[in-house]
């Protein structure tokens, strides 16, 4: 399910490595009109999950590629006043420079965050949400987003993707992340293969992070076994 907001880029802060900038993730207690009726998000969810964007990663786009990572949720909070999940962003500068500059542009052509999520119903419900991602859209590329109202679509999850399935996560043996005590930095395939996109994106994720051991194992494990390719 992806579900979309119109946001502006508050409070940006900047250093020589990324620069980091709130947004308003996900309204509560709002009737959002979709293509598939009318969804509403208790007070109560957002709540209760308002620190699990935490460490998510920012994607363009909805696309779960390596070169389509930019960032990181760096802090996710429910903001009482506002009725709304807002999230903290980080984007490293290297590489995404254009983006940047787009997002500091007034007015922004990119002006939609778009969260990407297993919402969960009981009785036309919303009773829980699992959030995978959140990714910024450009203006126009969904219909609805001008509206806010809300896109979203199934996710169908395979073992080709364990990582992002709740139940095969749990089930995937602790060898299979780079951070088995927490188990964070999953880098396998289902069948036990090392994913050379799984730690590029580790690399990229840790670095983020500050998590300098899983960097330096990932990056170890890349030029082992992928050979930099």
């Amino acid at each position: 399910m992806y579900l979309t907001l119109n946001f502006v880029a508050e409070g940006i802060e900047e250093t020589d490595e990324y620069i980091e900038f709130t947004v308003r993730a996900l309204s509560a207690d709002t009737e959002i009109q979709t293509g598939k009726g009318t969804v509403v998000f208790p007070s109560e969810v957002l709540i209760k999950r308002q620190a699990d964007l935490i460490g998510k990663p920012l994607l363009l786009d909805h696309e779960w590629k390596v070169d389509k990572i930019v960032g990181v949720v760096v802090h996710s909070w429910f903001d009482d006043a506002q009725k709304a999940l807002m999230a903290r962003v980080r984007i490293a500068k290297e590489g995404n420079e254009k983006l940047i500059s787009l997002i500091k542009l007034q007015p922004s052509p990119i002006r939609s965050v778009s969260i990407g999520a297993i919402v969960k119903k009981q009785e036309g419900q919303v009773k829980d949400i699992e959030f995978k991602e959140i990714s910024l859209v450009f203006e126009g590329a969904d219909p609805n987003a001008k509206i806010m109202a809300g896109r979203y679509e199934d996710i169908e999850l395979s073992t080709s993707e364990w990582w992002d399935d709740p139940e095969l996560r749990d089930k995937a043996p602790n060898d299979f992340f780079l951070d088995p005590s927490s188990r964070r930095y999953p880098y396998k395939t289902w069948d036990g293969k090392i994913s050379c996109e799984r730690l590029k994106a580790a690399m990229q994720l840790s670095s983020l992070h500050g998590h300098k051991q899983i960097y330096d194992r990932a990056k170890r494990l890349y030029e082992k076994h992928c050979k930099g390719g």
